[in-house]
């Protein structure tokens, strides 16, 4: 560990961030991995904004393999003890938060496209489907974040951080909680409904044009 990330482990043991991991900033994918091995390869588990982006990439790539796509998601996802100091990797029911209601939604066409429009440039123009490279777009949550620190990085020891993303296809707003634990230096995707909220309904909001484009 070199001299300035000793002073960077310094802040996060007293529940201060990196100012770069405090502001709006946009992830750039540079790996698009098909695989559970690539992921690991691809993410940067040190880096909030990276786990929470390729989140999104991997709950985008349930409906075209779900086995792959939940087992991404299994390894960002962690579910917190609500009174103890630990967290079960995967989630409790090994589903990474994951709601089974929207299975029915991986089957529909009309839903399957909703997590592409989380994408910098992922518009109705193209069809929601995204410029490579891939990029997610994260907006540090402020408020969100320091009132979920004062209440459990002390008495817990469990550091977070919540960035939101934006759909461009009617501009519903999800957030993405991230969080380091006491002893650990990855970070884990902590909050249970963002799975299942990047597959919120957003089909009202665009134009029969628009529609027609996804599936052409």
């Amino acid at each position: 560990m070199g001299f300035f990330d000793k002073i960077l482990k310094k802040n996060e043991e007293k529940g201060a961030l990196p100012g770069e991991w405090t502001k709006d900033r946009t992830v750039t994918l540079e790996k698009m991995p098909d695989t559970l091995e690539e992921l690991k390869e691809a993410v940067d588990v040190g880096d909030p904004g990276s786990v929470a982006a390729y989140f999104v990439y991997a709950v985008a790539g349930l409906p075209g393999d779900y086995d792959t796509g939940m087992s991404m998601m299994k390894y960002l996802f962690a579910d917190l003890e609500p009174f103890g100091r630990g967290f079960i990797e995967g989630g409790g029911s090994g589903r990474a938060g994951w709601d089974t209601y929207f299975n029915e939604r991986l089957k529909d066409d009309d839903y399957r496209w909703l997590p592409r429009a989380y994408f910098a440039g992922s518009v109705a123009e193209n069809g929601f489907n995204p410029p490579r490279p891939l990029k997610v777009e994260l907006h540090y949550n402020d408020p969100n974040t320091k009132t979920i620190n004062a209440q459990s990085f002390e008495s817990l020891g469990r550091l977070n951080i919540v960035y939101w993303v934006m759909s461009n296809a009617a501009g519903n707003k999800v957030n993405i909680t991230v969080s380091k634990f006491d002893g650990s230096d990855r970070w884990y995707v902590t909050s249970g409904t963002t799975s299942g909220a990047l597959f919120y309904d957003q089909r009202a909001g665009l134009t029969a044009e628009a529609k027609s484009k996804l599936y052409s």
